[in-house]
């Protein structure tokens, strides 16, 4: 399915912005990915994108994990309905765990499992859940073993804090705001997660960084020189270059 095809239906559900969701989608197609892995999911519309972008190479699967969801949910349209909607639901293999996706990981790991040796099964794989230390630092080394040598993984929500979302909510998946501590309410945890253990990681490289945006990236390469990108979206580029303009015609005068 085309980009644009998929975009008719889901533009304006958040969470994704069409720009994130273009770049997703034409990296999946560049590099013929067709085993993915999606961690936390909300509304689904990145899956969507991700599912269209199967369906564009002929064939895949895309895993998607997140809670159980209740009667109150806020996720209305869900991934179920938008997968219908675009026809696009065999691409996808949905899972709901009460207590998230760490332990559909364990038994992710159990089943890839012989003789002591786990047999890494994924292409690429987002991590889009809590954005909390304890659970995503644990779900990066499980993932690592399931990600396959030169594979790909995206964290999103780089710069997020409980601080923030306490202004609108008093708790984030199940974690009590009030319960932690100063530091853990202030603390950007992903961007903990991410310098402190995926770029140490010897086992990871090519790091890119959106520093106007939610999402960085890291491919499980070993090499001896690790680069690190930082990127600007097109729209903070443009706003720049705006600006710049403005400012150069007043000196003029």
């Amino acid at each position: 399915m085309k980009f644009e095809t998929a975009h008719q239906i889901l533009k304006g559900i958040p969470y994704i912005s069409e720009e994130n969701a273009k770049e997703l989608y034409d990296f999946i197609i560049k590099n013929k990915l067709t085993n993915l892995l999606e961690l936390g999911i909300a509304h689904g519309v990145a899956s969507c994108y991700m599912a269209a972008a199967i369906d564009e190479l002929g064939g895949g699967k895309l895993t998607c994990v997140d809670l159980l969801l209740d009667s109150n949910s806020a996720f209305n349209p869900s991934i179920e309905t938008l997968l219908k909607n675009l026809n696009l639901e065999k691409y996808v293999e949905m899972h709901r765990l009460k207590t998230g996706y760490n332990w559909f990981l364990h038994n992710d790991i159990k089943a890839q499992t012989v003789n002591n040796v786990c047999t890494p099964k994924y292409d690429f794989c987002i991590i889009d859940g809590p954005k909390n230390w304890t659970i995503d630092s644990s779900a990066f080394f499980c993932v690592d073993k399931l990600l396959k040598d030169n594979g790909w993984i995206i964290f999103d929500d780089y710069e997020w804090t409980y601080a923030n979302a306490a202004t609108k909510r008093e708790s984030t998946d199940g974690i009590t705001h009030r319960s932690l501590s100063d530091e853990e309410l202030n603390t950007p945890q992903i961007k903990d997660v991410f310098h402190l253990l995926v770029m140490q990681h010897p086992d990871y490289s090519n790091f890119k960084i959106a520093v106007d945006g939610d999402w960085v990236w890291a491919q499980k390469k070993k090499t001896d020189v690790k680069t690190v990108t930082y990127t600007t979206s097109t729209t903070a580029t443009a706003m720049l270059r705006n600006f710049v303009t403005r400012v150069r015609k007043k000196l003029r005068g």
